[in-house]
């Protein structure tokens, strides 16, 4: 079961990944910009590794404490950065 859980934690840094390169290609990002959605991106990916191992050896209280501490920030982190990008409306042509 961990391997699929690495597996599809993989997948989606890949699919984060190549969105980021997707909005960069759209939008001039600053150094701000991508500390904010880099490490936002970091702390979701982190609290779902985190919540699902802590499930898997039998502690779901560590798990939910997981993604209430890891995930909630890196959730708030990553929509004010896309708020502050988007709200900026610098495309690039």
């Amino acid at each position: 079961m961990m391997d699929l859980t690495w597996y599809l934690l993989g997948a989606l840094s890949c699919a984060i990944v190549y969105g980021l390169y997707e909005l960069s290609q759209k939008q001039r990002l600053t150094w701000v910009d991508w500390t904010g959605l880099i490490l936002g991106t970091f702390l979701i990916l982190f609290a779902v590794a985190w919540s699902v191992g802590a499930v898997l050896e039998g502690v779901p209280r560590a798990g939910s404490m997981g993604m209430l501490l890891f995930g909630l920030p890196g959730i708030v982190l990553t929509t004010l950065s896309l708020r502050i990008i988007t709200g900026r409306k610098e495309n690039i042509p």
